[in-house]
């Protein structure tokens, strides 16, 4: 949700640029009303990002139930042809789920995401997608979404788990996996395949 800048500093005063998250995140707290665009995440966002060319330029509001866009796909998403390819729809979709937290007054990331293609996402063709929180766990947020076309009828359904971060995250950020993969085995030990535990929270 935000865009690494490169360090411009000085060798006297060298080390990292100050960095805007701890403005951005008082925005969330401070939701606009319903009838006025939600802030992007941050101007070259690929989903949301107004400066960006290349992006969706996604814009969101809130209602009652959570999030809301009206949002067409054009020529720069295209898998098949006349169809909006399948990366598009989800980076539009996680995009949205991102506008979640401004309900919510905190920052998270994407722990999961999963997608149902009901039918084609087509090209050049109005769609409305919505988003909700579903419930909440301590840090997990378990959110769902709907891509809808001018006949109400459903093509796409996500859900998605949201973890709840501090500013460190962004601040830091780690690489590393808290956890390696662990292997699972028969009873004659031998490696079937290799899986990722779930993280405790």
């Amino acid at each position: 949700m935000t865009e690494h800048t490169p360090n411009t500093n000085t060798p006297e005063t060298a080390g990292p640029e100050p960095f805007e998250a701890e403005d951005w995140i008082r925005t969330f707290a401070v939701a606009p009303p319903e009838h006025v665009d939600l802030p992007p995440h941050h101007p070259h966002c690929l989903g949301c990002g107004p400066a960006n060319p290349h992006g969706h330029q996604l814009r969101v509001r809130r209602d009652a139930h959570g999030v809301y866009a009206h949002h067409s796909f054009d020529s720069r998403h295209v898998g098949a042809p006349a169809i909006a390819h399948g990366g598009a729809v989800a980076t539009v979709l996680d995009d949205l789920f991102g506008f979640l937290l401004y309900t919510v007054g905190e920052l998270a990331v994407t722990r999961h995401l999963a997608i149902d293609y009901l039918a084609p996402v087509l090209l050049d063709t109005p769609y409305t997608l919505r988003s909700h929180i579903h419930s909440r766990a301590g840090r997990k947020l378990h959110l769902r979404a709907t891509i809808e076309n001018n006949h109400a009828h459903v093509v796409t359904t996500a859900t998605a788990l949201f973890l709840i971060v501090d500013i460190d995250h962004f601040l830091t950020p780690d690489t590393t996996p808290r956890r390696r993969p662990r292997p699972l085995h028969t009873k004659t030990n031998k490696a079937l395949r290799w899986t990722v535990p779930d993280v405790s929270l």
